[in-house]
């Protein structure tokens, strides 16, 4: 049913209490006149919209469609005053909404021809009273990228283009990979306690328990097909709990064996575009440079927050809090029951994680009021641009099309929270670009 009629007259009356902070209650009372009009020109429309054998169009008789569309208009006419009386409220009082509130229609009674009434509550966002936000004083730390870091992030870029080949019949070096096979065997058992097929292991990368120097010797050199034997005391979080702490053997068979080869000169030059060592050298520490350029702009935009955060405390609406809480606690609840807690020990844990999801709840939606109430202040907008800009450029992170990532998060429903953090960045740049900020050890 529409809900633009006006009712502001004494057929309909609203009246706003606030009961607690971030709560107000909304009180509506609606005439037994009022009611019969809205609930007549109800099955009007039915009555209009529908065709019946033995009647024309728009003269099917009232009874007729009382009868068969009685329950329908009566819970519509419910709703749309229950829907004027939200909207009135908010325009009349000014009211600023933190959620749609959450009407249960089937608990309203209308006894014949009475004049009747109901209330709810609305949760209102908290009032936040701005104080400074530019130039806010902070200090920045030195963006720098020596000749050390320099050459071990081309070391590390050539390891990353590095790509694997058969070992052949020189069989594993210290940073070759396999492919191997592991069983686990407890002294005093004859079964295995736990095996692991398909495991990639380096010389390098020891099993916990197992001596380092032992698997680094025994492993490096081992070739596909070759069996090799390690004495094992199980870890304390070993899967099975009954080897935990105890000795034993790790067989590990090699199945494929690898030797990792690096990148020649012509292939990283044409990765980075660039002609020589010394280009190449440009360019990974411009790389550096920006990536940590990034990085101290996140931090200092971070630090300029949570100090707003703390000089703006603020009232929260409570149930809006306590329903992440449970949310929260409900999927800790779930993932410590998997793991086998359960009596004292999992109370004890949920405890804990109740408190934690309080503070990270409140913390979260605090941050959400202030970051909106910055951006209402300052003019800042996410208009439907910004949203195709980020659609592109998730796309072309992901090797897909934006009307892929579009459709996403469309079905996901996840526009709204795309909104929020796209928002976020504007307000964050806000602090960032209007704040004092002064390098470590500047005197100026």
């Amino acid at each position: 049913m529409a809900h633009d009629h006006d009712h502001d007259h004494d057929g309909f009356h609203v009246e706003v209490e606030h009961t607690a902070p971030c709560v107000a209650k909304v009180r509506f009372q609606v005439s037994a006149s009022e009611h019969r009009e809205m609930r007549m020109r109800g099955l009007k429309n039915y009555g209009s919209q529908t065709r019946m054998k033995g009647f024309r169009p728009g003269k099917v008789p009232t009874q007729v469609l009382e009868k068969q569309f009685g329950k329908e208009v009566d819970r519509a006419v419910i709703e749309h005053f229950v829907q004027h009386a939200y909207e009135h409220a908010i325009k009349d009082h000014e009211l600023r909404p933190a959620a749609t509130p959450n009407v249960d229609l089937d608990s309203i009674e209308v006894a014949g021809n009475e004049d009747w009434a109901h209330e709810f509550d609305v949760l209102l966002r908290p009032t936040v009273e701005l104080g400074q936000l530019e130039g806010l004083s902070i200090e920045s730390q030195p963006i720098e990228c020596g000749d050390e870091e320099l050459e071990a992030t081309i070391q590390n870029i050539r390891r990353e283009m590095s790509v694997p080949e058969p070992a052949g019949d020189e069989g594993l070096t210290e940073d070759g990979m396999a492919v191997c096979k592991i069983t686990f065997t407890r002294e005093g058992k004859d079964e295995p306690v736990m095996e692991r097929d398909g495991l990639r292991l380096s010389p390098k990368s020891t099993l916990r328990g197992i001596d380092e120097e032992a698997f680094t010797r025994e492993m490096t050199g081992a070739k596909e097909g070759e069996t090799k034997t390690f004495e094992i005391e199980f870890p304390d979080d070993f899967p099975d709990e009954e080897s935990r702490g105890k000795k034993g053997q790790c067989t590990v068979d090699v199945t494929q064996a690898f030797k990792i080869v690096p990148p020649d000169d012509a292939r990283v030059f044409e990765e980075f575009k660039v002609e020589d060592e010394a280009a190449l050298a440009e360019a990974v520490r411009d790389r550096v440079l920006t990536a940590k350029r990034e990085q101290e702009d996140q931090r200092i935009e971070a630090a300029l927050l949570e100090r707003l955060l703390d000089a703006h405390p603020m009232e929260l609406p409570a149930p809006l809090v306590q329903e992440q809480v449970d949310h929260k606690v409900q999927q800790v609840t779930g993932e410590l029951q998997s793991q086998g807690l359960e009596g004292e020990a999992l109370e004890a844990r949920l405890a804990e994680e109740t408190k934690n999801a309080a503070t990270a709840a409140e913390r979260g939606m605090r941050a959400v009021y202030l970051i909106e109430e910055i951006a209402r202040k300052q003019e800042l907008l996410v208009d439907q641009k910004d949203v195709e800009t980020e659609f592109a450029s998730i796309a072309a992170r992901n090797g897909v099309e934006p009307d892929q990532v579009r459709k996403y998060y469309q079905e996901e429903k996840l526009l709204q929270q795309l909104g929020l953090e796209l928002l976020e960045r504007k307000v964050r740049s806000f602090l960032r670009e209007s704040a004092d900020i002064r390098e470590v050890g500047s005197s100026d």
